[in-house]
């Protein structure tokens, strides 16, 4: 017997909470990764009128934040890509963090220096001028940090020298 197929979940709707503000204005400026950015300082600029000052209250004690965002300079998607630094060809992107996905959803961790009002000061910033910003989370290291992490071997190879 086949399964069925997966249901049609319909169109979901984002809109962006904010904006980032940096430097980096074209995609080549930007570094591939926040761990690549370090010392990139920018900020994200909150869109007002929609209480935000509200959901900032208690953040200014993290040192880090998540930040999902959308890779809004992206035409489209593609199933395989080159990864930067890649000695064994491409990849299945959902293997990847490249930003041509078929949703085109990216996640920085970042540094959070400060809140002033709406505007959050953060470093080690990987993203480009005028990026949508859709949520923001606390980095919590107890939850985030796993130990003992497998990954394959292609992986590794990428990584000899990068930092």
């Amino acid at each position: 017997m086949a399964a069925d197929p997966l249901p049609d979940p319909g169109t979901l709707t984002l809109a962006p909470i904010g904006v980032v503000r940096t430097a980096h204005a074209e995609r080549a400026e930007a570094p591939r990764q926040p761990a690549a950015a370090a010392g990139s300082a920018g900020t994200i600029e909150l869109r007002p009128g929609r209480h935000f000052e509200d959901a900032l209250a208690d953040l200014a004690g993290f040192d880090r934040i998540w930040v999902i965002f959308w890779f809004d300079r992206n035409p489209g998607w593609r199933p395989k890509v080159l990864p930067p630094r890649s000695t064994t060809g491409r990849k299945g992107v959902f293997a990847t963090r490249s930003p041509h996905r078929p949703n085109p959803l990216g996640l920085s961790v970042l540094r959070l220096e400060r809140i002033e009002g709406l505007t959050l000061h953060v470093r080690d910033l990987d993203l480009l001028d005028g990026t949508p910003v859709l949520d923001i989370k606390p980095y919590i290291p107890a939850f985030e940090r796993k130990d003992g992490v497998r990954l394959p071997s292609w992986v590794d190879r990428m990584m000899d020298g990068y930092f």
